[in-house]
């Protein structure tokens, strides 16, 4: 099937961003709750779940990034390697659209355990990459705008991820069940985070727009980043039939992870006394809510 789909402006699907900065366009998805079809024909719904497959063509100085781990290709590569690629995927029509092969990259992805089309992503542009290979846990990456790198706590950031999963992986006696972490800053965006299976997109208004941070504020980029780590098992893994139990996906994210921070460890360990003061604000907001004439039961 051949689809075209222009792309987006208004934060959902696959969004278009132009950093007034430099003038690089940036690509990223967000799929949650039900946009998925929006990018490609699917049934897009949270019970109905398949391995995703996807090849990416982008020009030869940005980088795609998805939920598998990708192989990079040049038209150009003396093996023919990259054009392989596009005829065993029957698509060298999209060829067509560049003016020069010269300038293209291929990027295969291998194929995704069965997921939801919610938690399928897709970002492209002219990142900055930022990797941490550790034998002792799966590979991470972070994807950051060219005007935003002097701002970006890398070694903060996979500080965290790894004493976090180490948390999680206890707690729940089971392993992290994807292959990596990619951590994908993300412009104009909707949300404060996202938990695409091993590709989580932040508002990178919240974790690299300023130099110097406060506490509180150090404190609330350390959580981000665990309740989005906490849905890689309670989300991902194991995800809600339909929209109307969100709540628990999204309250048991929410708890985990001010626990996480209060047990502090490598890189976690200044915010641990911080992480209940965050969390009595969600609780009096939980409790302002439940005043409410709209309260139902669940």
């Amino acid at each position: 099937m051949r689809y075209l789909t222009p792309y987006n402006k208004n934060r959902v699907g696959l969004h278009t961003f132009t950093d007034s900065a430099d003038q690089q366009q940036y690509l990223y998805s967000q799929f949650e709750a039900f946009h998925c079809f929006r990018v490609f024909p699917c049934f897009d719904q949270p019970d109905l779940k398949a391995k995703m497959s996807l090849i990416v063509l982008c020009p030869k100085d940005w980088r795609a990034v998805s939920n598998a781990i990708e192989k990079r290709y040049q038209l150009t590569d003396a093996e023919n390697s990259g054009r392989h690629v596009l005829e065993r995927a029957g698509i060298e029509w999209f060829l067509a659209f560049y003016d020069t092969e010269d300038d293209i990259a291929i990027n295969e992805f291998e194929q995704t355990p069965k997921i939801s089309t919610y938690l399928y992503a897709i970002c492209a542009g002219p990142y900055e990459v930022f990797e941490d290979y550790d034998a002792m846990y799966v590979p991470q990456r972070i994807f950051v705008r060219q005007s935003l790198t002097e701002f970006l706590r890398h070694e903060l950031m996979f500080g965290i991820t790894k004493t976090t999963l180490d948390f999680y992986q206890r707690s729940f006696g089971a392993r992290y069940p994807f292959t990596k972490v990619d951590h994908v800053m993300s412009p104009d965006y909707k949300y404060g985070a996202m938990e695409n299976v091993g590709c989580i997109t932040y508002s990178d208004e919240i974790m690299c727009s300023e130099k110097h941070m406060s506490i509180p504020k150090l404190t609330f980029f350390c959580v981000v980043i665990q309740h989005e780590l906490c849905h890689m098992w309670f989300g991902n893994l194991v995800t809600m039939k339909w929209w109307n139990d969100l709540w628990l996906n999204e309250a048991f994210a929410t708890s985990l992870s001010y626990k996480a921070c209060s047990e502090g460890g490598a890189h976690v360990e200044p915010y641990r006394d911080e992480a209940w003061l965050h969390m009595s604000g969600y609780k009096r907001w939980g409790l302002a809510e439940d005043l409410m004439p709209s309260n139902h039961k669940i």
